[in-house]
């Protein structure tokens, strides 16, 4: 194919379509209109001699070709990103672009409204992605350049990735203010905690999550009345019945101040837990990754 002849303008397009496989969507991102991006598609397909994006299930596919070249795509997206940018100097007052980040809910609740604040307030023109995903897409999602960093990951794989511990807490309970647990003082214990139904939260849709595993070491267990895949409907959840939610500290300082809840120990030890965030090792001098992290580790270190 004669390079001189490309219109280098589509690879950008082809590199969301890629990821996305909407063209509604892929739109939205790249700021163009859906007639415009369907247009670039039809000429992509021209180009290329081949449809890359295919009715299937649910949705467009990609065709066996269009899979082949996601990744080298997406360097080279990466690789004009960074060429084109001075990387000697950052400056948040007056830097544009979008910074991704891939992160459950239960580190997203509490750092990224904050994340923002603090982005409104020194770094205005950027733009914020957040990928709420559970932690083994997330670092696929870093792997793949799909996001620049991931919160709470999944154990690392053998893959040039630093990793940081950013905060630490334990697991309590979040009930409604007039749960019969609140009046229980010491008579909560472990036997009045695994009596009451319980609601998980678990980004993949599993029945059972890191408490349960905890209990499982300790040959416990409780009734999971309730699992959902986010923490949209757990504070009306919770207002309006006798479950107990089990979170993190974080998560439920957040909810407990929004939306009037009580929090309880948790007459279990399980231990400390650990939250972190993990980013490819060559972003670890790249100056606006670095705003970033520190951004975040001020924002952990300050709850």
């Amino acid at each position: 194919m004669n390079l001189a002849k490309v219109d280098l303008n589509l690879l950008k397009v082809l590199d969301v379509l890629l990821e996305e496989r909407n063209v509604t969507k892929a739109s939205e991102r790249l700021g163009r209109s859906q007639p415009g991006v369907s247009n670039a598609l039809n000429r992509l397909r021209g180009m290329l001699d081949d449809p890359l994006l295919v009715r299937g299930n649910g949705g467009l596919d990609l065709t066996a070709r269009a899979e082949t070249m996601r990744q080298p795509v997406r360097d080279i997206i990466r690789s004009i990103e960074n060429c084109l940018t001075d990387a000697s100097t950052f400056d948040p007052a007056s830097a544009t672009g979008v910074f991704s980040i891939g992160a459950p809910d239960n580190l997203s609740l509490p750092i990224i409204p904050r994340l923002y604040e603090r982005m409104a307030q020194y770094a205005p023109n950027m733009e914020l992605h957040v990928d709420t995903e559970g932690q083994e897409k997330a670092i696929d999602s870093l792997i793949q350049g799909r996001i620049d960093l991931a919160l709470d990951p999944a154990p690392v794989p053998k893959a040039p990735i630093h990793v940081q511990t950013i905060l630490q807490g334990k697991f309590i309970c979040l009930v409604r203010k007039d749960h019969p647990t609140v009046k229980m003082g010491k008579k909560f214990d472990t036997d009045a905690f695994l009596s009451f139904p319980h609601i998980l939260v678990d980004s993949k849709g599993a029945r059972k999550g890191l408490f349960d595993r905890k209990l499982a070491e300790l040959n416990l267990s409780r009734r999971i009345a309730v699992s959902v895949s986010n923490f949209a409907m757990v504070p009306q959840m919770l207002r309006r019945s006798d479950m107990i939610g089990v979170f993190t500290q974080r998560v439920c300082d957040v909810l407990q101040e929004d939306y009037d809840l009580v929090v309880l120990p948790v007459p279990v030890d399980t231990g400390i837990l650990d939250g972190k965030m993990a980013w490819l090792v060559r972003h670890d001098n790249d100056l606006k990754h670095k705003w970033f992290r520190r951004e975040i580790e001020h924002i952990a270190g300050n709850f």
